[in-house]
């Protein structure tokens, strides 16, 4: 492969990981004088990834033929791994702008969690639309009052009940409706 194939190639991957929220820094080293190689040396590449540690950023550095090295390299020892379980707000319950209700769940991660509202934008999609309690607790069975922001009234919001920060391990609730 020659040495602008292979750079229009190194470049399409890093602009395709960075289209998907990743953030990818490459630096390439140059070729080792007198070596002949059409392409540095992969002791020479080095590249990084940060946000989202999805399949685009290992992709990404994989075809750079180097290792990931994340933010948080050494911090985390493995994946979080469980199930959340949002067993309140029931559906079919409406609820008033700024008003409070109770948000239950099971969680079997031993994670914080934290309790987002969502509404559905259609066509399958989803948007948040604020955190409503924030590291709610780890244990196997939680509850937390939330207070709803001020949103038009409507019938298709949801909660969401995430592991806190990284949100690896998620749940939703039934849709509720909220009146004016």
């Amino acid at each position: 492969m020659s040495r602008a194939t292979w750079i229009a190639t190194n470049l399409a991957v890093a602009v395709a990981a960075t289209a998907v929220g990743c953030m990818l820094v490459v630096r390439l080293a140059p070729e080792r004088p007198g070596t002949g190689a059409d392409r540095p040396s992969p002791a020479g590449a080095y590249a990084a990834t940060a946000g989202h540690g999805g399949s685009a950023a290992r992709a990404a550095t994989s075809a750079l033929g180097a290792d990931a090295v994340p933010p948080d390299a050494g911090l985390r020892t493995a994946p979080v791994t469980g199930r959340i379980e949002v067993t309140a707000p029931q559906g079919g319950v409406d609820f008033k702008p700024n008003g409070s209700f109770a948000v239950a769940w099971k969680n079997t991660t031993g994670e914080q969690v934290d309790v987002w509202l969502r509404t559905d934008t259609g066509h399958g999609r989803s948007q948040r639309l604020g955190l409503v309690a924030t590291h709610a607790g780890a244990r196997p069975a939680g509850e937390v009052i939330v207070t709803l922001p001020r949103v038009p009234p409507g019938p298709r919001y949801f909660l969401e009940v995430a592991t806190a920060g990284d949100a690896e391990v998620r749940a939703l609730s039934r849709t509720f409706a909220v009146t004016g």
